[in-house]
């Protein structure tokens, strides 16, 4: 991604909130695809193959900004989703929350925004691409 602006010259676009609201549109324009559906089952078997597609374009695009975002503000995003898959392991242990998307109070207690005892910088040594090589 950072390649692929750098060719371009949109680095001078691409600025942390210019990014963010560049992905914010692309949610809006995935969501569109949902818009009056009602629930759908996982696997979409009643979707037609260029909805399929689409879809496919509209979470494509909202992962190459969430990629780029995360990129152009040095965070890593493969080491931030293992720490906060981490934190909530610790959060929402399965003893307490298997089968349940009631959200329990006591559960949260403790483990506040430090990471609740996980460790680890989320940050990049680099701010023109993370360990992805993004």
């Amino acid at each position: 991604m950072a390649d692929f602006a750098k060719e371009r010259d949109w680095d001078q676009f691409h600025s942390p909130r210019n990014l963010l609201l560049a992905m914010v549109g692309e949610v809006g324009e995935l969501s569109e695809i949902f818009q009056w559906k009602g629930e759908v089952p996982r696997g979409l078997p009643d979707w037609k193959g260029e909805e399929k597609e689409h879809l496919g374009e509209e979470l494509s695009d909202v992962l190459l900004y969430l990629v780029r975002l995360s990129d152009v503000c040095g965070v890593d995003l493969g080491k931030a989703a293992m720490r906060k898959l981490e934190i909530n392991a610790i959060k929402y242990p399965v003893k307490l929350c298997k089968g349940s998307s009631e959200k329990k109070t006591p559960i949260n207690a403790g483990s506040g925004a430090s990471g609740g005892g996980v460790t680890g910088s989320i940050y990049s040594n680099s701010s023109t691409s993370n360990s992805n090589g993004v």
